[in-house]
């Protein structure tokens, strides 16, 4: 016949003092106190799982009381009459809490900072400096301390909806593409389960994209006056001289202010651009008129025992910064709605195209002149091959081009 045990009161627990052993008090249904030599009162729960006695460790007293351990105990004996083991469960509990704490560890800007590294061999500096200058002003002030896995679609649209309320429309469409990118990698690496970026319909929240046009001139007048305003700068050499030679290679500006003499083969008259440098991350050798190879040599008595053709005019150790093209041509007179930088690239483009079959034009197609602008040829194969099928082109369409400049700025233009 099994032992009755009678309950265990409040007051018997509160006189419990300490022996020179271990012992324990029985309250019935297997737990127990167990006192402990040191002072302390222990609860534990005595139970057979699977043929096997087992002791859990459910609290001490008096921070759990004798009611609650009694509900506890309650609690496990159910789960042991429905065939689960306290013991395992208890385990299971612990390591679900220390999955949660570790995602929220996973803030998003630690997953996107995490993210902004690993992506800095896939872009130029100057574009990765730009990511990060995005996520600073556009994203961090709303999700930055947020874990990623706890981030909603309507805190993206958030987002979205305040740079669209802003006027910055084209903004929020590269932030919109920001954010796809680092929830690919997050995904990715299972830092959460779902890029919630590929639910949002980006039309519904931004309205239909436009293409973008940037402003230029096309008519003979206001390039021969945009070339005389070159010539007639007055402001720092260096932004001078990147001025002259810009119209006639036309590259990003990221490119003209980045360049470096090594970059420059005078021998073969052209600029090898690395790959680094480039939007489609491929090396661009940029075939250079008789024109350029003047204006290099001049500037090459300055800044030649330097690093970079055009330096900054702060040091001979840093390129010229982001701002200073635009700013020479804002002091020349020309607003941000008539010309900026890439506005050579348009003006190219536009009177390569227009005279290209022409009586007094050029004879190449629209491959040359797509080549001459580096822009990226879909099929792999198709441009690695027009790449050498077009280099005599190339050479000939731009040495067009710069005797084209410069007769526009001699001859005598209608109003």
């Amino acid at each position: 016949m099994a032992r009755t045990i009678a309950p265990l009161t409040n007051i018997e627990i509160k006189s419990a003092k300490p022996k020179e052993k271990d012992y324990k008090l029985f309250d019935g249904g297997g737990l127990f106190l167990l006192v402990v030599k040191s002072g302390g009162k222990r609860w534990r729960l005595k139970y057979r799982f699977n043929n096997k006695e087992k002791v859990l460790s459910i609290g001490t007293y008096p921070v759990l009381s004798l009611k609650d351990a009694r509900e506890i105990r309650d609690n496990y004996k159910n789960l042991i009459a429905k065939g689960i083991d306290p013991n395992e469960q208890k385990k299971q509990s612990k390591e679900e809490i220390n999955i949660n704490e570790k995602k929220k560890e996973n803030t998003f800007y630690k997953v996107s900072q995490e993210w902004h590294i690993n992506y800095a061999s896939e872009v130029t500096k100057n574009y990765h400096t730009k990511l990060e200058r995005a996520l600073e002003l556009y994203v961090y002030p709303f999700i930055k301390d947020k874990p990623i896995e706890e981030i909603t679609r309507l805190d993206i649209i958030e987002i979205l909806k305040d740079l669209k309320e802003k006027n910055i429309q084209e903004t929020a469409k590269r932030v919109f593409m920001l954010l796809n990118k680092i929830y690919k990698y997050a995904v990715t690496l299972e830092y959460t389960p779902h890029n919630i970026i590929a639910d949002i319909e980006q039309k519904t929240i931004l309205g239909k994209r436009e293409k973008r046009h940037y402003p230029t001139f096309t008519k003979s007048k206001d390039i021969k006056a945009l070339l005389l305003a070159i010539d007639e700068y007055s402001g720092d050499y260096t932004t001078k001289m990147a001025l002259k030679m810009l119209p006639y290679v036309f590259v990003r500006s990221f490119n003209i202010r980045h360049c470096e003499w090594s970059e420059i083969d005078f021998e073969n008259r052209q600029w090898v651009i690395p790959k680094e440098k480039m939007k489609t991350k491929i090396e661009f050798i940029l075939p250079l008129p008789n024109q350029v190879i003047e204006i290099l040599e001049e500037i090459k008595q300055y800044s030649g025992r330097g690093k970079y053709v055009f330096p900054s005019f702060r040091g001979k150790d840093k390129p010229m910064s982001d701002n200073t093209l635009i700013s020479a041509l804002r002091r020349m007179g020309f607003t941000k709605e008539e010309f900026v930088p890439h506005s050579f690239r348009a003006m190219f483009s536009t009177i390569a195209y227009e005279n290209a079959n022409t009586e007094n034009g050029h004879k190449y197609t629209g491959e040359v002149i797509e080549a001459l602008l580096s822009h990226k040829e879909q099929n792999k194969i198709k441009e690695a091959y027009n790449r050498a099928l077009y280099k005599d082109s190339m050479r000939g369409l731009i040495i067009w081009y710069a005797k084209y400049l410069d007769s526009i700025k001699s001859k005598i233009c209608s109003i």
